[in-house]
């Protein structure tokens, strides 16, 4: 059971309430801080005066109602649920917590921080762990469970692969003393098994999407059967096995399309695109892209991404007016995002090689060594600091300035050194 003072304190938080406002006319200030830290505990009295303030009752008439509730709304938090759904129940509940003391609170403002990454609001997301981090010593081992997996899922987020790591495995040692649901458990292991895929550790990836996808397939659950398939034709691509890494993008293709989802069907053509990219296969690589950015269903962050991808294989295919084409297109649709800032890495892409094309070379020069180098080193994302650092060494190469090729060509090396080592 949720303690008092833990309730009133994140009710008083999220209503922009001082303690001075609270406690004012009802007991002093420090008295007040001592029930929120659970310090002391408050006669009848004081809880009704504090929480009739606050607009609540305390009679606990809807816990059931409330209980319900919040369990359907947690199993909607999923990539295949409509926002417009998630949104709905989201405000039901939350005006009953608004009104009513609910044992329930914690693991609701918990589960936000997942809803609002579902919905692509990581200010809010990340507003909801600050605000919980002062109560989170409170938290029943169930609530500790669900706050390292969605820390593990924000920190994934804003490209912070190795915290995300960091609360996954915290989530993982809960689970070997205390049973969760298999679900649960599952999706533990795909998420890691996605960090894993990301810091390129690709035989501990594939271990653990197998495990999710041995525990999915006894749910019947196509949809993250399929996406499960999906992580591990990832791995097989990066470790160079690519008639594995084909065999399990098309059985993830078949569970998509069984099931009608659309988002899954987009992210494996995606991911087929960079197979044969990475095969030098790029007429394939570029029917791939454009059967994506064809799709009036997919979205403008996808576009931007799929676009800095098709351009790299234009213009390195000698395409040049195709290449052309896109930048202008991608620059577009990037120029319309409400959020630029986590697509910032596919404007530099898109404008390195508009540089190229335009023979403005000190400016491309500039670009990759201030901007798009940083960037991609920052979000640890090997493959193309790799890519990009080697097309910059062959440009300082074919220029006649050795000493900043071998630069990078040392960069490159340094990067596969760490690949292997991870």
């Amino acid at each position: 059971m949720i303690a008092i003072g833990t309730y009133i304190k994140i009710q008083r938080t999220k209503q922009k309430m001082t303690l001075g406002e609270l406690s004012e006319g009802i007991v002093s200030l420090s008295y007040l801080s001592k029930i929120e830290n659970q310090k002391t505990e408050p006669n009848e009295d004081i809880i009704r005066r504090l929480c009739h303030r606050l607009c609540i009752t305390i009679d606990q008439s809807q816990e059931e109602k409330i209980g319900e509730l919040c369990k359907n709304w947690y199993e909607m938090l999923d990539e295949n649920t409509k926002e417009k759904d998630m949104e709905a129940a989201y405000q039901e509940i939350q005006m009953l917590m608004d009104k009513n003391y609910s044992n329930h609170l914690i693991m609701f403002e918990i589960h936000k921080i997942n809803y609002f990454l579902f919905i692509e609001r990581i200010d809010l997301a990340a507003n909801k762990i600050t605000q919980l981090k002062e109560v989170v010593n409170t938290f029943s081992v169930e609530e500790q469970y669900y706050w390292y997996l969605f820390n593990g899922r924000y920190s994934f987020a804003v490209k912070n692969y190795y915290h995300s790591m960091y609360q996954y495995k915290r989530a993982e040692k809960i689970t070997e003393d205390h049973r969760l649901e298999e679900k649960a458990e599952a999706d533990l292991k795909y998420y890691i098994s996605m960090t894993h895929s990301k810091l390129r550790n690709s035989l501990e990836a594939i271990e653990y999407a197998e495990e999710a996808l041995e525990m999915y397939m006894k749910q019947y659950s196509f949809l993250h059967c399929a996406r499960a398939h999906n992580i591990l034709g990832i791995c097989y691509t990066h470790i160079k096995l690519y008639e594995k890494a084909i065999k399990n993008f098309t059985l993830g293709l078949q569970l998509a399309e069984t099931i009608h989802d659309k988002k899954v069907v987009q992210k494996i053509h995606q991911n087929l695109g960079y197979l044969y990219a990475s095969k030098g296969d790029s007429t394939k690589a570029i029917e791939y892209y454009k059967g994506i950015l064809n799709d009036s269903d997919v979205s403008a962050n996808t576009k931007v991404e799929i676009t800095a991808s098709l351009v790299r294989e234009y213009y390195h295919s000698n395409y040049y007016d195709e290449a052309e084409e896109y930048i202008d297109y991608g620059l577009n649709v990037f120029y319309d995002l409400k959020d630029k800032q986590p697509y910032l890495v596919y404007k530099y892409i898109l404008r390195s090689y508009n540089y190229l094309l335009e023979e403005q070379f000190n400016l491309f020069e500039q670009l990759l060594v201030k901007d798009l180098l940083p960037l991609l080193k920052k979000q640890k994302d090997y493959g193309n600091f790799i890519l990009y650092s080697e097309l910059l060494a062959k440009r300082y190469e074919g220029n006649n300035n050795y000493k900043d090729a071998a630069q990078y060509y040392r960069e490159v090396n340094q990067m596969y050194k760490h690949i292997a080592h991870i």
